[in-house]
């Protein structure tokens, strides 16, 4: 192939020819962003996010479309692409009517993922879920209990139900689960930087700095003032609503990934800085904001008028309640602390407590909860009214206090309408005590002590008194020093002290790495509050109405103390609760190519905005969800169901503005040719189309393994994403058979098992009917006992085609070498006759596309073997590749994929007819069969006694359509006949390789046979002898040599010699006393139950591995638990006889995995050779090396 210069960015490539400029640059690692462009499919040119300029052409050019040419100058990367690139995403995004993230983790200060731990809460990922609210905030316990929970306010149920989903309540639940679980979640810690940080104050700023440094390999020292940490959690929140034992073990947590506390330690005091800055490599401040205020009126000096603040603090200092017997308690303001106060004050023995707020109960800023908690406690409301004057006695102690009635007029900057004083409408309120709950302010009495060791730097206050910084890196005027928390900000919420943490850290964290001190670059979010304002219509009628789940607390009448009154939910509760979450959030967050570009180019959502489309999400389908909001119409889903699947299941709907993708003829996608396939979820840029799945979305990061499909005979490389030991979809990957990463439903749908919790863990023993829970020694012991009391030829074994090729092995060298009978076998070919044949001469998938015809008979392709339909379809697309099909279905899923049908009524008699024809009329190639078969003319003389004209009626077809074919086929130089062992018997599947072997068309590129197996590993039990007849490497059993290597292998000096292939007999007789039935379920899978159920009660004994209690496994008497491949790795052999292996990936759940436990029983019967899987395979390869 000519090589084809051109220049990209002033840089020389060689290009081949036909190549594009997206290709090229693809294949040089050279980034150019596209949305509908896909290596399967041909260039669509819609998004023009991929265009480049060209030297010498005036407009830019779609580099998906253009083709390269010598001596091409290229650029893909300079301002006026850029800016054609954002206007492009701006134009998208103006009609793109969907939620990147959930209302309830934006509006978080510290961006937790709620959404994404609600979803692991909803599958007991208990310790997933903390794991991943600790990644922004480390004191979920805290947060559980006395956040603001701005996330909901900002929550759509309140639009279905009026009420928010529990968020905090649901985080409370996990947050103790965890610091209750000896298994509790700790954090991975970086490499050690040897760098020290020195933090002032251990308050939630402090104590989240810490955490987030820490984590990153720095040595982080809390240098605290009071003698406990928590600072204002400690100080200002009472223990009634904050235990102090879950503030301390949250502390804990801390300190054990190395954090160290140093108490009382007051910098400027008891600390210098000059100590600090000889020792640390920097410094972050995080003192808080706690000295409180006044009311700020009239006498308010007057004794017994405290700041709630500090009326909290004291109480929490000393350790002993006020006594408040008897007394008349106002408490002035509207916030968390105010209730805090109020309530605190009733259990100090208070007879009556007032509440005098300036605005409206419904301005108030303090939790809902809290004031409805407060109110049962017997806190009496006194709503727009204002204290304006205290009154004292003559000894200067509060008398009573004066207030004044208020009405609300316009709204001031906070948005809440301001408060004013109506004339004439004081009233006296007699008092005993007064707690101030208005407000709070930041001493910084350490400038000095700072700013003397610094020349051209200084540490300085802002005009309200707060520390000065940097808003969005946190650094102060001293390079080496940050600042976080209420210290900075001035009095505010726990979650934002937390969310300041977390950008201090950041920029420490920076700055002492050497690199430029940024804030986090701000992503793109798509928003549907950017279209509209969200509203109960919108969610009518599309949500099931679920009521919020009630906070179990206290008695009202119990609450005289200090107890804990909030009481959390128990386990079923909280998955209740998660139960109700919308999933806002798009599922492809972290992957959606649209937001990626979106943020790399500034997108703009509202740059044109106007007219936008909204539509119904369409979840009709089993298996695809459809959201045309999200639809940029790059139609590649269209593309790749008409191009590669076959289906045309979707299509383009009207045209221009109102364009949309929907299901042929706009029905439900389920009465279209939909193959279930989900290739149109594998191309989609946006999650306009997913997977519909019966748990809740996961926004979040997931870990993933790769390994080998265990459905079909394929051999497809496939990606299983997981948390823990839960599965939440699986993705192609590019592999040495599916070359182009696509895969089938089964494998894309089909992994439900993993997540199911009927799995079996432990042996199971009959008794009295019931199954009871056994150890495997136990277990091992009855299977000893009951082979020991019969013969060994009373004995049979079956392997699945579903395990590896390490457990089939194991399973036939336990039947010949442990209990030594040959009677081994499998339920998937048992009387079903020779398959023998199709191990060979496959032709290999690669070369369909180099065919000049294909025959389809007897495959379902479009339902059984997906990723081979796929190959066929479009090598019928793209080389015009005509493809007949053979069956004998008139209901086959392949008619309208294919140029011409032969409807016939037996494959068998109409290969075998053709195959007579050519004979008779001596068509053979016979040059071909003279090298490469035996026995030809005693075929041709068996075969010429048959009678045409009855092979032919046999058929369902004439002579002329027999003929005609015959013909046709003969004439094709590269034709491959695809057939599956599902519908061709082996007496069909025979008379296939004798007319490739006919005609010479048998191993030959592209032409001759592929034989599609049912299973995943059907030709494992071939390789590994799991017929009783043959054995390793198809070896026949009578076989002397073989025999005597497997001696030698096996380390025995016998091995049983007698066969009795009828096993069918054996069975029905009822000479076979004991059956071991390993991954195979032929009740399930029986034609007639009823008489394989007659079968099995004939025996003694039955044994049973599998994952779940199966039918099979039900009419048992003894089920051993089965381990999934990914989690003991191994092999699968495929249709094509390609071995392929994959490594063990997930932790077991059982405490013996199948390899494990059948080494166990070969050991407890005498063979001690084999210890783990590296031996096994050592095994059989020294067999397979012999033949």
């Amino acid at each position: 192939m000519k090589n084809i210069n051109v220049l990209i960015n002033n840089k020389n490539y060689k290009g081949k020819s036909g190549e594009t400029i997206l290709e090229l640059a693809k294949r040089n690692n050279i980034n150019i962003p596209t949305l509908c462009n896909d290596e399967r499919l041909e260039p669509y040119s819609s998004c023009y996010l991929c265009v480049v300029e060209i030297d010498g052409v005036k407009n830019l050019q779609t580099s998906c479309s253009t083709r390269i040419l010598d001596g091409m100058k290229i650029f893909t990367d300079n301002e006026r692409i850029k800016k054609s690139r954002k206007a492009a995403l701006d134009l998208l995004l103006s009609n793109h009517y969907a939620d990147c993230v959930a209302p309830c983790k934006e509006t978080c200060p510290a961006g937790v993922d709620v959404q994404g731990y609600i979803s692991l809460i909803e599958k007991s990922l208990y310790k997933e879920a903390i794991a991943l609210i600790k990644e922004v905030n480390p004191l979920p316990a805290i947060c559980g209990r006395v956040c603001v929970r701005p996330c909901e306010v900002a929550c759509r149920r309140n639009l279905t139900d009026n009420s928010p989903a529990g968020i905090d309540y649901m985080k409370r639940f996990i947050a103790d689960y965890d610091l209750q679980s000896e298994d509790y979640f700790i954090p991975e810690i970086e490499k050690s930087t040897n760098k020290k940080i020195a933090v002032i104050g251990a308050g939630p700023g402090g104590l989240s700095c810490a955490y987030f440094l820490q984590k990153k390999g720095h040595q982080v020292d809390i240098f605290e003032a009071n003698s406990h940490a928590g600072g204002m959690l400690r100080y200002g929140i009472p223990e009634y609503r904050l235990p102090n034992d879950i503030l301390d073990k949250e502390v804990e947590r801390i300190k054990e990934i190395g954090v160290k506390i140093f108490f009382n330690k007051k910098l400027g005091k008891n600390i210098n800085y000059e100590e600090i800055k000889q020792n640390y490599d920097a410094t972050i401040l995080t003192i808080g904001s706690q000295k409180g205020t006044l009311i700020g009126c009239e006498g308010d000096d007057a004794e017994n008028v405290f700041s709630g603040i500090e009326f909290l603090k004291n109480m929490e200092m000393t350790g002993k309640p006020m006594d408040f017997s008897n007394k008349t308690v106002a408490v002035v303001g509207g916030g968390n602390t105010a209730m805090d106060c109020c309530r605190t004050a009733m259990r100090c023995g208070a007879e009556k407590v007032f509440v005098i707020y300036r605005r409206t109960e419904k301005e108030m800023p303090a939790n809902p909860i809290e004031i409805h908690e407060s109110k049962l406690e017997g806190i009496e409301y006194l709503f727009l009214t204002n204290p304006s004057k205290v009154n004292k006695d003559e000894n200067g102690v509060l008398k009573s206090v004066t207030c004044i009635k208020m009405e609300l007029g316009e709204p001031d900057k906070s948005g809440r309408r301001r408060p004013v004083p109506i004339k004439n409408s004081e009233f006296e309120l007699k008092l005993d005590f007064i707690l101030a709950a208005i407000g709070q302010k930041t001493v910084v009495d350490f400038l000095d002590n700072v700013n003397e060791h610094f020349e051209n730097e200084e540490l300085k206050i802002n005009r309200w008194g707060d520390i000065d910084a940097n808003p969005k890196t946190l650094q102060t005027g001293v390079s080496s020093i940050f600042a976080a928390g209420d210290g900075v900000t001035g009095p505010a919420t726990l979650i934002e002290a937390i969310a300041q943490a977390k950008i201090a850290s950041l920029s420490c964290h920076q700055f002492l790495m050497n690199e430029e001190i940024k804030a986090v670059e701000k992503e793109f979010l798509s928003k549907k509050e950017n279209f509209k304002k969200q509203v109960s219509d919108d969610y009518f009628g599309k949500f099931e109405s679920m009521n919020k789940n009630e906070m179990p607390t206290l008695d009202k009448n119990n609450r005289v103390n200090f107890k804990e009154v909030e009481l959390g939910f128990d386990e079923r509760t909280c998955q209740n609760e998660a139960n109700r979450c919308l999933e806002c959030g798009c599922e492809s967050y972290f992957t959606c190519d649209l937001k990626k570009y979106a943020t790399e180019y500034n997108a703009e959502q509202k740059r044109f905005a106007g007219d936008f489309k909204e539509y119904e999400i369409d979840n009709s389908h089993p298996f695809i969800e459809i959201d045309n909001n999200k639809c940029i119409l790059c139609a590649k889903c269209v593309r790749i169901c008409r191009d590669l699947v076959g289906a045309n299941a979707l299509g383009l709907v009207k045209r221009g503005f109102d364009t949309f993708i929907a299901p042929s003829m706009e029905n439900s996608l389920i009465e279209t040719n939909c193959e279930s396939c989900g290739m149109c979820i594998s191309v989609c840029p946006t999650a306009a189309i997913i997977e519909n799945v019966n748990f809740k979305i996961s926004p979040i990061k997931m870990d993933s393994f790769e390994t080998i499909s265990n459905y079909g005979s394929i051999g497809e490389k496939i990606k299983v994403h997981y948390k823990n030991d839960f599965v939440f979809k699986v993705t192609g990957e590019k592999g040495l058979i599916n070359k182009d990463g696509n895969i089938g439903k089964f494998d894309k749908f089909g992994y439900d098992f993993y997540n199911s919790s009927q799995r079996i863990t432990k042996p199971l023993q009959k008794v009295n009917g019931e199954f009871k829970e056994i150890s495997f020694e136990k277990a091992y012991q009855i299977i000893k006992e009951k082979i020991n009391q019969v013969k060994p030829d009373e004995n049979m074994f079956f392997a699945g085609a579903r395990l590896t090729n390490e457990e089939i092995y194991l399973i036939q060298k336990f039947a010949r070498v442990g209990v030594k009978t040959n009677n081994i076998s499998n339920f998937h070919y048992l009387n079903r006759g020779d398959y023998k044949l199709n191990t060979l001469a496959n032709t290999p998938f690669e070369e369909i596309k180099q065919a000049s015809k294909i025959y389809v008979l007897g495959a379902e392709l479009s339902q059984d073997y997906q990723t081979v339909g796929f190959m066929v379809h479009n090598a019928k697309v793209q080389n015009e590749i005509s493809v007949d099909l053979i069956t004998t279905k008139e209901d086959s899923k392949m008619l309208h994929k294919v140029d011409n049908i032969l409807n016939v009524k037996s494959y068998y008699h109409f290969i075998k007819a053709v195959n007579y024809y050519f004979i008779e009329n001596n068509l053979q190639n016979q040059f071909f069969i003279d090298g490469n078969c035996q026995n030809f003319a005693y075929y041709k003389e068996k075969l010429l006694v048959e009678n045409f004209d009855n092979l032919v009626n046999l058929s369902g077809l004439d002579k002329k359509q027999i003929i005609d074919f015959a013909n046709a086929y003969n004439r094709e130089m590269n034709v491959i006949i695809i057939f599956s062992e599902k519908e061709v018997s082996s007496n069909a599947s025979k008379e296939l390789f004798n007319l490739a072997i006919i005609l010479g068309k048998l191993g030959k590129t592209a032409s001759g046979l592929i034989s599609l197996k049912e299973k995943n590993n059907a030709q494992g039990l071939f390789d590994m002898g799991a017929f009783t007849d043959f054995s390793v490497g198809c070896q026949s059993v009578f076989d002397k040599m073989f025999t005597e290597q497997s001696k030698k292998v096996w380390e025995v000096e016998h091995l049983p010699k007698k066969i009795i292939k009828d096993q069918c007999k054996l069975l029905a007789d009822g000479e076979i006393k004991n059956t071991f039935i390993f991954g195979e379920d032929p009740i399930a899978c029986a034609v007639n139950k009823d008489t394989v159920k007659a079968v099995f009660s004939k025996m003694d004994f039955i044994v049973v591995q599998d994952y779940f209690l199966t039918e099979t496994a039900l009419v048992s008497d003894l089920v051993l638990p089965a381990s999934f491949p990914a989690e003991t790795g191994g092999s699968f052999t495929n249709t094509q006889k390609v071995i392929q292996t994959f490594e063990k990936a997930l932790s077991s759940k059982l405490e013996k995995t199948n390899p494990e436990q059948l080494i166990d029983l070969l050991k407890i019967f005498g063979n001690e050779q084999i210890n783990d899987l590296s031996d096994v395979y050592n095994s059989y390869m020294l067999l397979y090396d012999k033949l």
